[in-house]
């Protein structure tokens, strides 16, 4: 594994502001922590495909990629990003098997089983590679970013969270357009970290789409067995929680966007 010490950047002698914020002098913090915790996870899924070092494997993955995003590099970026497919088949998994003690149906527990191994396996052979060790090392050696491109992908980055944002106003908004501010808002709340910013705000909204969304997947999984009776109850509660995260994540939403828009 590579040497990462290679990213230690000093810090600028004046704070950085971004909008109303005023991030600490960096313009970004350094990558050291979320490069020792991918590369943390990658040994720890190479012994076993843990539904917790899937979770840290993928929210690493994506954090790293917004840091290089804000940074102004392209490179590297499709290969956290591919990275973060694999572990994210299987964490839906995890998060809909969660659930299935609440419904009395083998066939099911048994669908979701096999369904698990077989990501798993994808996974497993994705980490495996020797192009993953080659990702790591490369990681530990891209420069310091530049304060300009910082700004101008925060700015950037607000922008996109904006029109997906305002898309919910329109007739068809739907799953599909929700799908999207959540991606958006992650991205930005994870650029926002790497300025060392304040962001409860848009974690509390980002984390009830994440819901909504795990609701959505298991809805989709659940639909390809219409016929099974025994599904007929979590269908019907799933969909009701649906409804729920949706109304309070459009009310969050009317209420946080004033303060994008200041950024």
């Amino acid at each position: 594994m590579a040497n990462r010490a290679a990213i230690s950047f000093h810090r600028r002698d004046r704070d950085f502001r971004i909008g109303s914020y005023v991030v600490k002098p960096s313009p970004l913090l350094p990558a050291n922590s979320w490069l020792d915790e991918l590369a943390r996870q990658i040994e720890r899924l190479r012994v076993s495909i843990d539904p917790d070092a899937v979770h840290r494997l993928r929210v690493s993955a994506g954090r790293l990629s917004v840091w290089l995003e804000v940074g102004g590099r392209r490179a590297l970026r499709d290969d956290l990003r591919g990275l973060r497919r694999s572990a994210g088949a299987v964490r839906d998994l995890d998060v809909i098997a969660s659930n299935a003690a609440q419904v009395a149906d083998a066939a099911w527990v048994e669908t979701l089983r096999q369904e698990r191994a077989e990501e798993a396996a994808r996974l497993r052979a994705a980490i495996g590679s020797s192009r993953i060790d080659a990702l790591v090392e490369a990681l530990s050696l891209v420069p310091e970013p530049d304060p300009v491109c910082v700004r101008s992908a925060m700015q950037r980055m607000k922008r996109r969270v904006l029109r997906a944002g305002d898309r919910l106003e329109e007739p068809e908004g739907s799953e599909r357009a929700l799908h999207r501010l959540r991606r958006r808002l992650r991205r930005l709340r994870y650029a926002l970290d790497w300025t060392g910013s304040e962001v409860k705000d848009l974690r509390a909204l980002q984390e009830n789409l994440g819901d909504l969304n795990n609701l959505s997947i298991e809805l989709e999984k659940l639909d390809t067995r219409k016929g099974d009776p025994a599904l007929d109850g979590r269908r019907k509660f799933v969909r009701n929680e649906m409804d729920e995260h949706r109304k309070r994540a459009l009310g969050a939403w009317r209420d946080l966007r004033p303060r994008i828009g200041e950024l």
